[in-house]
Parts: structure tokens; C-alpha cells; sequence
């Protein structure tokens, strides 16, 4: 991706969270726990590059009293100042949400219009989550939330109606307290806490 004429970034492979293998991510720490290695990049997932040498990573240099640096091609020398390196890193972030949402449908949601966009989480743990937004018959939104274990084929499925201010599961499915002990959900004018015992 090109953020401006001097700088394209790329997402590595630990751009969504810590992972069991590093990838191709260039500037990473890891941990152990588990009796496991888990990797995770010090620059959220997003490595820097020459906008002129597009498969040249920046080198990055701080100055030791301060959030300042700069960054330089090895390539062709260019230095680019920055004041603290996490702002151009945000920059990126928000350039992906661009591409991230250019297609999605607008829904209306307690009077904000929200993106409707299908999205599935999968960190270093071992149960995922998937979100799905919908609009019922009578043109209000469900939220609809499903939360499994990897490998089980078994899943919990929430649906949040935020005008309608409910929050309700599929009895069909798994029972929410094999998987969860507690869930918190916040609308604009209450909050819902459900707690759950094995």
C-alpha cells in the first residue's frame, strides 16, 4: 500500500495479534507460555517502505531521549523525520479501514449509520468469533455474533437488537456457559450482563 511519496507500507502476517510462527513479519518479540513461542510485532502488523523501492523495508532509527526518529532507505539514502512513529503507523491503520470498508452497505444504528461488514476474529487462543449485521422485517438491525471452539463444530449464537434494546442467544445451539463465564453488552441507554455457571 502507498501512504504518501515517500512511504508504502505493508500488512505482515502477525498484523491480527500474536501468533504461534512470525511469518514474515521483520521486527517482532516473542513469549512463551504454554510451553509455547508466541510472536507478535512491535509495529502492529505494519512494516514501513520506500515509496520509490517499494520491496526496500525503512530502517528505522530513534532518538535516544525522545519518541523522535527517522526513518531511511538503505537503498537510495532518504530520510524521512517523524516526531513519534506510532502516528505514521496509525496512518496506515486507517488507509487499510479505507479499503476495509469502500464497498460496505450503511445501515442505520440507534441513529448512527454503521458499515455492514462480515468480519471473522481468530486470535492465539483456542475459540473463535465471527460477526455478522443484519436488518430484521421491520427495517431495525440484529446483530448477530457466533462464538465456537476450534475444531468443534458446535457454536454459540448471539443476536443484538440495538433499537430494540435485546440481547438474545439460539437455544438451538450450544449452551453459552460451556465457552463463556460472562458476557458484557453496552447499548446507548442501558447495559446487559449475563453471567453464566457450568
Amino acid at each position: 500500500y502507498r501512504l504518501d511519496d515517500n512511504i508504502s507500507f505493508r500488512k505482515c502476517s502477525l498484523f491480527e495479534g500474536e501468533q504461534l510462527k512470525r511469518g514474515d513479519c521483520t521486527n517482532y518479540t516473542a513469549s512463551e507460555y504454554d510451553w509455547k513461542t508466541y510472536y507478535k510485532c512491535i509495529n502492529n502488523g505494519i512494516h514501513l517502505h520506500c515509496t520509490n523501492h517499494p520491496a526496500i523495508e525503512l530502517n528505522i532509527y530513534y532518538d535516544s531521549y525522545s519518541s523522535s526518529g527517522y526513518l531511511e532507505c538503505p537503498k537510495c539514502k532518504k530520510q524521512i523525520e517523524f516526531d513519534n512513529l506510532y502516528n505514521i503507523i496509525h496512518r496506515c491503520e486507517k488507509m487499510l479501514n479505507i479499503e476495509l470498508l469502500k464497498d460496505a452497505k450503511l445501515i442505520r444504528l440507534d441513529d448512527w449509520y454503521t458499515p455492514e461488514v462480515k468480519d471473522k476474529y481468530s486470535r492465539s487462543s483456542n475459540y473463535w468469533i465471527k460477526t455478522d449485521v443484519k436488518v430484521d422485517k421491520d427495517g431495525d438491525t440484529i446483530i448477530i455474533v457466533y462464538v465456537g471452539k476450534k475444531g468443534d463444530k458446535e457454536k454459540v449464537q448471539f443476536f443484538i437488537k440495538p433499537e430494540k434494546g435485546q440481547l438474545t442467544y439460539d437455544h438451538n445451539d450450544m449452551d453459552p456457559a460451556t465457552i463463556l463465564s460472562k458476557l458484557e453488552l453496552t447499548l446507548s441507554n442501558k447495559r446487559v450482563i449475563h453471567k453464566y455457571e457450568e
